[in-house]
């Protein structure tokens, strides 16, 4: 009976192992997971997805170590870091594969009680990750100094390496290694102790004496017919020294050598120019963009580490940023919507307008893509160029911050993207009612809490255009139509707030008397409706419905000794403000 039953009990395991290869053929079998992210069930596609995004993530998550009282940390993306997305795809997939039916059985088995847990299939510069390690150990050693070399003028000095107490580079290494093969953010405690310099005194002086030899006579570099000439004393302040397999390497900074062969080196290249647009009245076109042709300094950066001093450099062709074929495709052909809001001249917010104004002016928004005003302007900070300028305070009265009115941008661009149909993410409308502004058809800015977001959810790019005046500010969007068009309805009061007032005692004001402090503002609920129109489409309506705080008006109400005279004063009544005029009927 007993052999029965483990005969039985054996034959529902293959069976099971069987039936789990047939019904997952073409995934990933069941309690298999990579990083702690489960695959099982996954086909071949979604599971290259899943571990692709996966990789971009950990691209992206700061990777921390502790060594004694020290808090280390580094980004992945600086030794070079990437996830094989497709290998650890396979590796995924064959889990629990084995051609060892033995195998195959026990993993079935297994799985069910705990996952199969697969590394990650990484690349990383391993030269780079030596440079990480040594930067740890000079962070946290006790006594201990690496050789090295100082570049003082065009005198070459050496620095001694000395033994002390650090980072034990060996087990830094294996940590660093199996943190990034399982996803891990936290490599641990590192082992700290006796450690012996990356780089001894032989080292240093074959490096030193490489730099002096460097600098025993002036570079030449050839391009494109024209001969540029670096002394000695040029050429140092591009030197830079990197231990990589415990050696001391020279190497040249690219970008401080193309500083120090300034103004001839710009005389014989061409910058890339990105693609533009043209607007001509209504009409958009594409200003294509220029290939650019550049010194490139690549090779050159390495012959001057390697000792040469003449040297030939080549030429490269470099595209730009923005291709003529990516503005083409963007469809950007017309004046889709433009909007213009009018203020008082000569006061201190027209100076944050203008700022915000030239900081979009030229956006392009590309098709599926969202637009953050906040994200775009940033904080509105003096080194930018804003100043302080009233806007509406907690209190709901007026007080002054730094880049005070640029919700009059705000509202401009928001009416534009009323206007030319594109989807609403998100907008405020201030707290009180502003009567320069329409009704329920504006929108109010802070930076970060309150922005003004829209998605082109057009099949083309738009391009934001801004001009103002000194009295005015246009937002305008150009790109293409498409059949569509909106237009408003409204707005439609659908509640008004009395003022209420609000009493202050003031013992300075005689017994019995009043004095209007501020006049308060009326409250409304508004609402308004965009009509979006398509040839052969039912219109779709949407409802925007806003409300606004009413603000109390302040009486001061004396409370001091009583008037000498007999003469009544009237008690104040507090006047509807002209910023709260309820506009008139559509």
């Amino acid at each position: 009976m007993v052999a029965l039953a483990i005969a039985i009990a054996v034959l529902l395991v293959v069976l099971v192992a069987i039936g789990e290869r047939v019904v997952h053929r073409d995934q990933v079998l069941p309690g298999v997971k990579v990083a702690g992210v489960n695959l099982g069930g996954s086909t071949e596609p979604t599971a290259l997805l899943t571990v692709t995004a996966l990789g971009d993530r950990l691209r992206r998550q700061t990777i921390h170590a502790r060594a004694g009282e020290h808090d280390l940390s580094f980004d992945p993306a600086v030794i070079g870091y990437e996830v094989n997305a497709a290998a650890t795809m396979r590796a995924a997939r064959r889990a629990g594969r084995s051609a060892n039916p033995l195998n195959a059985l026990s993993g079935t088995l297994l799985r069910t009680l705990r996952p199969d847990r697969i590394g990650l299939v990484v690349r990383y510069d391993s030269t780079k990750l030596g440079a990480l390690i040594d930067g740890w150990v000079g962070a946290t050693g006790k006594g201990l100094i690496d050789g090295g070399i100082r570049v003082e003028g065009t005198q070459v000095a050496e620095i001694r390496p000395r033994a002390g107490i650090g980072i034990d580079r060996d087990d830094a290494e294996r940590r660093i290694i199996a943190a990034l093969g399982t996803g891990s953010s936290d490599v641990g405690t590192l082992r700290i102790g006796p450690t012996t310099p990356a780089i001894d005194i032989a080292d240093v002086r074959r490096a030193a004496r490489h730099a002096r030899a460097i600098l025993a006579a002036p570079v030449t570099v050839a391009a494109a017919g024209t001969t540029m000439t670096l002394a000695p004393a040029q050429v140092a302040p591009t030197l830079r020294t990197q231990i990589s397999g415990s050696r001391l390497h020279l190497r040249v900074d690219e970008l401080a050598l193309r500083a120090a062969l300034g103004a001839p080196l710009t005389a014989v290249e061409t910058p890339p120019t990105d693609a533009t647009f043209a607007v001509d009245g209504t009409r958009v076109s594409v200003v294509p963009a220029v290939t650019g042709v550049l010194v490139d300094l690549a090779p050159v950066s390495a012959a001057i580490a390697r000792g040469h001093h003449a040297i030939e450099a080549p030429l490269r062709t470099t595209e730009p940023a923005r291709t003529t074929e990516w503005a083409t495709k963007l469809n950007i052909t017309e004046l889709v919507a433009t909007y213009t809001t009018n203020h008082p001249c000569c006061q201190p917010r027209i100076t944050n307008i203008h700022r915000a104004a030239d900081t979009i002016d030229g956006t392009i928004v590309e098709p599926g893509a969202t637009f953050s005003l906040n994200g775009t302007l940033g904080p509105r900070t003096v080194d930018k160029g804003y100043v302080l300028a009233p806007g509406i305070g907690a209190n709901l009265e007026f007080e002054d911050s730094v880049g005070g009115g640029v919700s009059q941008l705000s509202t401009t661009l928001y009416n534009a993207t009323f206007f030319g149909c594109y989807e609403d993410i998100t907008h405020t409308v201030h707290a009180l009612y502003i009567s320069r502004y329409p009704m329920g058809r504006e929108a109010t800015l802070n930076y970060p809490s309150i922005d003004n977001k829209f998605r082109n959810d057009s099949q083309s790019g738009v391009l934001i255009r801004v001009a103002y005046s000194n009295t005015s500010v246009t937002v305008s969007y150009y790109g293409n139509k498409e059949g569509r068009s909106c237009r408003g309805e409204g707005p439609n009061i659908l509640e008004t707030i009395p003022i209420a007032v609000e009493y202050i005692d003031d013992p300075t004001l005689p017994l019995g008397t009043e004095k209007q402090l501020t006049p308060g503002a009326l409250g409304y609920v508004v609402e308004n409706f965009r009509i979006l129109s398509r040839s052969g489409v039912a219109d779709v309506r949407e409802r925007f419905a806003e409300r606004y705080s009413m603000a109390k008006s302040k009486v001061a109400r004396g409370t001091g000794p009583p008037p000498t005279t007999t003469t009544t004063v009237p008690p104040a009544v507090p006047p509807t403000p002209p910023d709260s005029t309820p506009p008139p009927a559509p």
